[in-house]
Formats: structure tokens, sequence, C-alpha cells
């Protein structure tokens, strides 16, 4: 038996020291419920289970962003089923205007409604938006610039590669012109020349006792009224739009009417821009070769398959004297991107395209005679089908987003529970250690106060 050295109580408290750690490092993780509280409990694990927990944040904040972006959407839809019950009204007093029961004074009436319908589309257009982002004034779809000032774009949309495009402007539409003879101020018309004047069949009644300022005036409102812009100077009369389709014939049924202001009965009509791709060592720059151009007045229109689409209006008598050549870039800037994944690329494009009344095509309709109503019609039905595509646009990506949403909840639980399975401490297992360790740690802690107590006996020898 030794003094100096107690190794049992070494060996004693070697052990009480290993209990007592094993014993803190339970009550940590039973107080904390995580059986990986810090690196050194397990570094490949704590890695892991860190990299792992940095994705579920992701995850939780991608489906938060998806959810923002079905919102978003939501809101543009329902703007839109307004535009389309507006459409809808003007289709329905277009209806009506077209049956000639109606006299000038009721389709006043109609075409003010129209006008004011027309106002509304474009204020919901410019005013509908998301969190400050504009969602039907054409910002969410994609942009681009041309480098000439001959040449601005109206609508990028569809199946679109952010690059250059080439076009060559050849020609610029025309307006349709006619002319009759102005009266004099004092000139008064007699009973023989009392009549009605057809300006594209809208009907001026000519009175008798009028006098020609009288006349003139009334011939320059009611030219007004269906597009036409009247000179009381000259008598020329010359449609507000450009192209093909703007037409121009004055007549009357009266033959002195007729002879009084020169109407012929002869049709006159305006003539469309033309363009063609630009080529460049022997091919199109930009466009590919299945791409085609219509033109209509002064708008240019490219189309493509994939919905690729490219609408371009020529300023008026820009390429009259020489080819006009314009580069348009297309930038990528446009859609609103969603960010619906917790990883770098995990991303998706919405673009809506622009709901005024000038990109549906319905910013300059009147419905004064049966054959403009006619006209107002097609593209009243154009615009329509128009903002279907869009609404059917819009709510085929809200549906994805909801399946978004569903697969990041998913893959967020999924994750989840691995993470539970590295981290989280399994309190059943801990408790048995925790009860085991706790017993040994007495057990030392009496072995440890007896090994101490030893020394003792070796001093009752010397009392002997």
């Amino acid at each position: 038996m030794r003094l100096n050295h107690n190794t049992l109580a070494y060996a004693a408290n070697s052990n009480l020291n290993a209990i007592n750690n094993n014993l803190t490092r339970s009550m940590e993780r039973l107080s904390s419920g995580y059986k990986i509280n810090k690196s050194s409990d397990d570094p490949a694990a704590y890695a892991i289970s860190q990299k792992m927990q940095a994705q579920i944040d992701g995850l939780k904040r991608a489906t938060n962003n998806a959810n923002d972006g079905i919102s978003m959407i939501q809101t543009g839809e329902g703007a839109l089923n307004e535009v389309h019950s507006i459409l809808a009204r003007i289709r329905e007093l277009t209806v009506q205007a077209a049956n000639e029961t109606y006299d000038e004074e009721d389709k006043d009436a109609m075409q003010a409604e129209i006008k004011q319908m027309q106002a509304e589309i474009d204020r919901i257009a410019e005013t509908t938006d998301f969190n400050g982002r504009k969602l039907l004034n054409g910002e969410l779809n994609k942009k681009g610039y041309v480098d000439t000032n001959d040449l601005s774009i109206v609508e990028i949309g569809g199946d679109i590669d952010p690059g250059e495009y080439g076009i060559t402007v050849t020609g610029t539409g025309t307006q349709a012109q006619n002319s009759i003879n102005v009266l004099p101020d004092n000139y008064v018309v007699p009973k023989a020349n009392e009549g009605t004047l057809l300006i594209n069949n809208f009907e001026i009644e000519i009175k008798e006792g009028m006098t020609g300022a009288e006349v003139n005036s009334k011939i320059r409102d009611a030219a007004y009224k269906i597009g036409i812009d009247y000179d009381m100077q000259s008598g020329a009369l010359t449609t507000q739009e450009y192209g093909s389709k703007q037409s121009i014939t004055v007549k009357s049924a009266n033959d002195n009417v007729a002879a009084l202001f020169g109407a012929t009965g002869e049709t006159t009509y305006g003539s469309n821009a033309e363009a063609e791709f630009t080529q460049q060592g022997g091919a199109r720059v930009g466009f590919k070769d299945t791409a085609t151009i219509e033109t209509q007045g002064n708008r240019i229109t490219v189309t493509d398959k994939n919905g690729f689409k490219m609408v371009y209006d020529v300023e008026p008598g820009s390429a009259a004297a020489a080819d006009v050549t314009a580069n348009i870039t297309v930038l990528s800037a446009g859609p609103m991107v969603f960010q619906v994944g917790s990883d770098e690329g995990q991303v998706m494009n919405v673009n809506i395209g622009k709901t005024t009344v000038e990109s549906l095509g319905i910013d300059k309709i009147n419905i004064y005679t049966n054959a403009y109503a006619q006209d107002a019609l097609g593209k009243i039905d154009d615009a329509i089908v128009k903002v279907s595509d869009i609404r059917s646009a819009l709510g085929a990506i809200q549906n994805r987003l909801d399946y978004t949403v569903t697969n990041l909840e998913t893959a967020d639980e999924n994750l989840t529970s691995a993470v539970s399975r590295i981290k989280d401490t399994d309190m059943a297992e801990e408790i048995t250690e925790y009860t085991e360790r706790n017993v040994l740690s007495q057990s030392a802690l009496q072995m440890l106060t007896r090994s101490n107590a030893r020394p003792e006996g070796l001093l009752q020898l010397f009392q002997r």
C-alpha cells in the first residue's frame, strides 16, 4: 500500500470526468433537442446538415416567391377580365350601330360611350400594378430599341431570342385622298340643290337656305366623325389613317348636288408601307427563313412559328425618297423573373402582353355607317382574341406555379425529414443513455470518495 500516489482515486476521478462529460452531452442534447449542437459533435454530419438547412430555407422562400407570383398573375388576370367585359360592351354598341335604324344623334351617343370605354381600357393598362410593377402596359414583355427614328417598336412577343434583327423599309403607307368643290361662304343653297351628300355612305343633309359657310362646316364636322379631315380652303378630303383599307367615296343620288360638289362617285384608296428583311451575306439579319412580313398602313408585322411576333410602326414619309434600314436590338430585360427554386438558375420568366387600345388595334374605330361598323367588329373580335390569348397564357402560368408550390412543399418536407434524422435527438434513446450515465456518475462519485478515504487506513498503522 502506497501513500504518495493514490492510483485508485486517479482512476475513479478519470472515470468520473469521462462519465460527467458524456452526461453533460446528454443533458445538452435533451435540452436543445439536437444531437449535433456544434461541429465537434460530428464534423461530417454537421457540414451536411448545414448545407441541407440552407437548402430548406431557400425552398421556403421559393415557395413564398411562387405564391407571390400567383397573386401577381391573379391581379393581372382580374384586370383583364374587366377589359374583356369592356370589349363585350363595345362590341354590343357596334352591333347596335350597324343596324341602320338609328340617326346621327343616336350614333353620336354610341360613339361617345365607345370613347369612354377605350379610355377605361387605357386606364386599366396604365394603372394595374402589383407591388409597384406595372402589369398590362407592356413593361412585362420583351423590350427592344431601333437605331433609327424612322421606325418604332409596338410589340415584341412570343418565342424571340435576344439579339439583332434587320428590316428595310422601301416605302411608307399613304392616306386615301379625294376632293370636292368648296362652296363660297355667301352661297345660298337653292331648292334644286337640296339633297344628301354621301361621304363613304355617311349622310350629310344639304338643305335649302343654308349658306356655303354652313355647308362647309357641316361637311367638315361630318367627315371628322368618320376619320376624314376636310380642308375648307382646297376641298381636299384626307383619311386620318394610312393603308389600302382606307378609302374615300363622295357621291349623291341628286345629280344637282353631285354636280355642285363635283362628287363623281369615284373611290380613292391609300396604300400600305413596303418592307423586306435586311440581307447580310445572303442571309437574313436575325430573322429565320420561315418568318413572314405583312404590312397594313404604316404598321409592319413579322411573324414566325412558336408565336414569334414583332410589330413596328413606320413614321409617315420617312422612306419616301430612299430605303431605310433599321436594326432592331431585342433585349431580355423585359420579362419578370420568378425565383421558384432554392438554387441558381431555378427561375421562371413571365411575359404579359400590352393591352392598351393601340396595341389591341381598337384605337381608331367608329360606327357611323354599316361599313365602318363591320370593320370595327373585325377589329374588336381580334382584340377579344388577343386578350383571351393573354389570359390563357396567364392561366397556364398560374397552374404551373400551383404545381411548383406543391413540388417545393414536398421537397421541403423530405429535406426537413432528412435533416431531422441527422440533427435531431432521439429522445427515448438519449433519456436511456442519460439515466445510465447518471447512475454511473453517482457510482463513480462513491468510488472516488472511498478511494480518497483509503489512505486514512494507512495512518492507523502509525497509531499502533
